[in-house]
């Protein structure tokens, strides 16, 4: 079959090449530029039990299962989070720690989220860490909270293996922040 002179299976067919190779190319670019050398650098850490990457439209999610002796959630958050980044450079991604809980842990997060909430606006930490700590032993749980300049992170455990972990971001409202990767890198003078 011809139009004008051309031949359309021809044309139809290096069309389909032509769009298969466009693919394939995306595909080698996103498997040998992050997604191999993130999973080596996660699989070689011992703080990661598990992970899993996710690419999303506008950036990745990272779920990370941390091992059972993690002692300190703002630690491993850190470290993580700078091994991601210096893998995946200017490509947005979120990281998500996964937790095995269970009804108590629960209830102890949602006994103490109002006060973890309100230190997130007004500042008061210590009282916030001592809350989560009284409704953590209320569960015959441990609760620990740790702060550092971009969020705030809520440690429960327990002796039979069930943890809940949550991160949730500050609101400095006198800062001037800059998002790059899973990490922030402007801060106010």
């Amino acid at each position: 079959m011809q139009w004008h002179g051309l031949k359309l299976p021809v044309i139809f067919m290096t069309f389909v090449l032509g769009l298969a190779l466009v693919f394939a190319g995306q595909w080698a670019y996103k498997e040998y530029s992050y997604q191999q050398p993130l999973s080596k650098v996660l699989a070689e850490n011992e703080l990661v039990e598990d992970f899993t990457i996710k690419e999303g439209t506008s950036k990745s999610l990272v779920k990370v299962e941390l091992s059972k002796d993690t002692s300190n959630l703002m630690v491993a958050y850190q470290e993580i989070n700078q091994l991601i980044n210096e893998v995946m450079g200017q490509k947005h991604y979120q990281i998500k720690f996964m937790s095995k809980s269970d009804n108590a842990l629960n209830q102890a997060f949602y006994e103490s989220h109002h006060i973890i909430y309100q230190a997130q606006v007004m500042g008061n930490y210590p009282e916030a860490a001592q809350k989560v700590e009284e409704a953590a032993r209320k569960q015959g749980a441990e609760g620990k909270v740790f702060v550092d300049e971009n969020n705030i992170y809520i440690q429960f455990s327990k002796t039979d293996g069930h943890y809940l972990y949550q991160i949730i971001p500050r609101q400095d409202h006198g800062k001037t922040v800059t998002t790059q990767g899973g990490g922030q890198i402007a801060e106010r003078n």
